[in-house]
């Protein structure tokens, strides 16, 4: 607070200065004004005077008065210790003591200061009996700012440098404008004066790209009619799209025949958020399958008409971009497994089947053996039966001859019986080249011999006789004799190998060593 008083003017300067002079020999009081005050625009303000009177003194009258701007003082208000209150018609309802009281404190409140309101007050102060004092002071009304954002054209990436936003402030005095914000940028500020206020308007480059989306923007206003900075944000909104592309078939995924909850799944990011559009290349698309924004969800099992190239085109106001995915359906493990199982199964069925071809093959040979072994062996003993009742008719013959005759006969029938055995021999060797007998059979029978056998033949009873079976037997035989007629050849031709030592036959030897052995084996 200042403790001086402002200067008087000259008119009454001197009585002043007298009416000091000519009091008591105490001091006189102080009056306390402050130089200049402060008012915000639209708000109230104290203008402050205050008398410090000394023991005996009393403040009987303040007046308020405000230089026009011609110069001349024009009175607001008038305060008496005895009469009152009194406020001039233009303050009428916006002057008003500060504080009931003694006359001390002369300070009033000036309602909703306005710029008009600027000047300079003067405070007028009549004491008893010290005289009169006055004090001048200054009001200055602050106008704070009302700033504006003002975004610029809109911003796509790959633009070159391009205005952001701009922010204008307008005030008393001049705002300060600055900006706050993560993106690299640069501002330029511009300023323009009022007859009461001035303005700033500050504006923002940056060059656009997809990092600055949704970034912001801020602008700071700051002003000594402010008690606290003024921010406006702005959200920059950038048009860009990214680069498309698909998930769901990596090349790591199995996609196979059967399975199911396959997908295929569109990425792309863009400002503003983009659509998506599925289609088939070459082709419609597979029934059971459905679009769902960037989804393509295949509503069944996988199928191999499921291949094929899948196109998603993402798009918004800013570009279009389109990706492919390849989609291969290999066959299921499942199904590799049933193939194997049903080559394997196959495979089994046929060696199977050989196996069983293969068995009655040697089943049927066996048979063909043994049955073949069974008529040369019942060939053998009809010729050796033959043989001996051709003995007997002989025998009965010999019976009306002389002895020498007999003995003739006798030495014949011995012959015969040689051939015979050499026949029987031939069969025996017949035997042996169709796998018969180790052994060769045939031997000679003596005379002696077959002359017993003739005997013992001659006591038995006459043979009764044949039966139906026996005649088919015999029919049987017949025809089996047709057969062997047809091999007897083969025998004889046989026989031109072997050779009668003692009774048995012995096979010729050969150049190339190779003989058969009596189980009709060749060696």
């Amino acid at each position: 607070m200042s403790r001086s008083c402002a200067p008087a003017p000259a008119a009454w300067k001197a009585p002043l200065l007298l009416l000091l002079l000519a009091a008591s020999g105490s001091l006189a009081g102080v009056l306390e004004m402050e130089p200049s005050v402060t008012a915000v625009l639209g708000k109230d303000v104290v203008l402050p005077c205050r008398y410090r009177a000394q023991e005996g003194e009393q403040v009987v009258q303040v007046t308020w008065l405000k230089q026009g701007a011609d110069g001349q003082n024009l009175e607001m208000v008038v305060l008496n210790s005895e009469y009152g209150e009194h406020v001039q018609a233009p303050y009428v309802g916006r002057v008003r003591r500060r504080a009931p009281g003694a006359l001390e404190d002369g300070a009033i409140v000036l309602k909703n200061a306005v710029q008009a309101d600027e000047g300079a007050y003067e405070c007028r102060l009549i004491t008893f009996p010290s005289g009169n004092f006055q004090g001048g002071m200054t009001l200055s009304v602050l106008v704070p700012p009302l700033p504006t954002l003002n975004p610029g054209p809109p911003l796509e990436e790959g633009q070159g440098r391009t205005l952001a936003a701009s922010c204008t402030a307008e005030g008393n005095p001049m705002p300060t404008v600055t900006w706050e914000t993560q993106v690299q940028g640069t501002n330029s500020t511009r300023h323009s004066s009022h007859p009461r206020s001035a303005s700033v308007t500050s504006e923002f480059f940056l060059v656009p790209g997809r990092s600055m989306n949704g970034k912001s923007l801020t602008c700071v206003v700051s002003h000594p009619g402010l008690q606290h900075e003024k921010r406006i944000t702005h959200v920059l909104s950038v048009a860009y799209l990214s680069d498309a592309s698909v998930r769901g078939h990596e090349e790591e995924e199995d996609w196979h025949v059967g399975k199911e909850g396959a997908s295929l799944k569109c990425l792309g990011e863009g400002n503003p958020p983009p659509t998506y559009n599925w289609t088939r290349l070459n082709g419609p698309m597979p029934e059971g399958v459905k679009v769902k924004g960037a989804t393509l969800l295949f509503q069944r099992p996988l199928t191999p008409d499921d291949t094929g190239v899948y196109v998603c085109q993402v798009a918004n106001r800013f570009a279009a971009k389109e990706v492919r995915a390849s989609v291969s359906i290999k066959e299921s493990e499942l199904q590799k497994v049933h193939v194997v199982s049903a080559s394997v199964v196959a495979v089994g069925v046929i060696a199977a089947l050989l196996l069983c071809l293969l068995v009655l093959v040697v089943v049927f040979m066996t048979l063909y053996h043994r049955r073949k072994t069974r008529r040369i062996s019942k060939k053998y003993e009809e010729e050796l039966t033959l043989t001996r009742e051709n003995s007997i008719r002989r025998l009965y013959s010999s019976h009306s001859s002389n002895t020498r005759n007999q003995t003739e006969e006798t030495l014949h029938l011995r012959g015969d019986s040689q051939q015979g055995s050499l026949r029987g021999d031939s069969l025996r060797g017949t035997s042996i080249c169709s796998v018969m007998s180790e052994e060769a059979e045939g031997r000679s029978y003596s005379t002696l011999s077959t002359v017993r056998e003739i005997e013992t033949q001659t006591e038995q009873p006459p043979a009764p006789a044949p039966t139906v079976e026996e005649k088919e037997e015999k029919e049987e035989e017949e025809e089996e004799e047709e057969e062997e007629r047809n091999d007897e050849n083969t025998i004889k031709a046989a026989m031109t190998h072997f050779v009668q030592e003692n009774g048995t036959l012995r096979a010729k030897p050969t150049t190339n060593g190779i003989y058969i052995n009596g189980r009709g084996h060749l060696v």
